[in-house]
């Protein structure tokens, strides 16, 4: 599967930038069939590590907005000197909906959720 969305990823990319419309378009229903064949969300990162830090990140990024603290302060205060995952550039909002979703099918991420009291 991960194959198959970094295959995706490298022929979007090249169409993208040979402006190639109909490639782009048959590379879209491709994605679309690929999501829609699955009851689980589509995996966003190769490694459990790296997942756990993308879920990290966005627990971060909300909880740290609804205690109007930074995301660093709030980081530091929960996990101490363990390095931060980037701070998302998306809105807090667009964070929680992201938790929304992962905690359908993600124990980790539901646990980590009721723990900091994030209601998404």
């Amino acid at each position: 599967m991960v194959n198959e969305v970094t295959m995706l990823e490298s022929r979007f990319k090249e169409a993208l930038t040979s402006g190639d419309q109909a490639r782009l378009y048959q590379i879209h229903v491709r994605a679309m069939a690929l999501v829609s064949r699955r009851k689980h969300p589509p995996v966003v990162s190769a490694n459990k590590k790296a997942y756990e830090q993308l879920i990290l990140g966005y627990i971060c990024h909300v909880a740290s907005n609804d205690a109007r603290l930074p995301y660093s302060l709030w980081w530091r205060a929960y996990y101490g000197e363990q390095k931060p995952p980037k701070k998302p550039q998306h809105s807090t909002e667009r964070s929680r909906s992201h938790l929304r979703e992962m905690r359908k099918h993600s124990d980790f991420t539901s646990r980590l959720c009721s723990k900091y009291r994030i209601f998404a």
